[in-house]
């Protein structure tokens, strides 16, 4: 069974001379100017197709940095400030476990963003009503405002950054992450590095 990875020369017509055309690409993009002219990292434009997955994660840091530039500066919040929040907001009463879950990080970020938002009374800590009675999380009327606030302001960088897809262009690439996401997870289900708590699983709510 293939494992993905790069072939040996030869293998799939993969040889030396389609490398090499690859590489001449890659040095015409930066002769041409492109690198510059786009402000992108220089393997960006790797023509291989096993760089897609790196440009991914460049793309998505490249988010991620602009993200938190500008909830700095106009709201004085982190970016993981703004998930915790954002999550409590839209979820209603919400745990710490979920949002480690929903957004893939460790528990001393979460722990962090959660004490400072509780410190700028942007939520509550209260008790759940259910059986178990849990310790659970409520955004405050200052902190929805502040979620409404950030919201309409990310809703518009994102139509800005996606504006050249049409609909049918952003369906295929919603489409398309998705069958890249499925792969990622069936990869990693059964691992025990990367298998959840069971307090994360109880603490889990289904995406809607």
């Amino acid at each position: 069974m293939a494992d993905g990875g790069p072939k040996p020369d030869g293998a799939d017509g993969v040889g030396l001379a389609q490398r090499g055309r690859s590489a001449a690409s890659f040095a015409d993009a930066i002769e041409a100017g492109a690198c510059s002219r786009m402000s992108l990292s220089s393997t960006w434009f790797m023509s291989n197709q096993y760089f897609i997955p790196h440009r991914m994660m460049l793309l998505a840091r490249m988010i991620d940095r602009e993200t938190a530039r500008d909830l700095h500066r106009d709201f004085g919040i982190t970016a993981a400030e703004w998930r915790a929040l954002g999550y409590i907001c839209t979820m209603g009463s919400s745990s710490a476990a979920q949002i480690c879950v929903a957004f893939e990080v460790d528990r001393a970020e979460v722990s962090r963003a959660v004490s400072r938002l509780l410190e700028g009374e942007l939520i509550q800590r209260g008790r759940s009503r259910d059986p178990e009675n849990r310790l659970v999380l409520t955004p405050t009327a200052r902190g929805e405002h502040l979620h409404d606030q950030i919201k309409t302001k990310r809703r518009d960088y994102f139509e800005w950054i996606l504006q050249d897809l049409d609909p049918r262009e952003r369906d295929a690439l919603d489409g398309v992450l998705g069958k890249i996401a499925d792969r990622v997870d069936q990869r990693r289900v059964g691992r025990a590095g990367d298998r959840e708590t069971q307090d994360d699983t109880r603490d889990r709510v289904p995406a809607d």
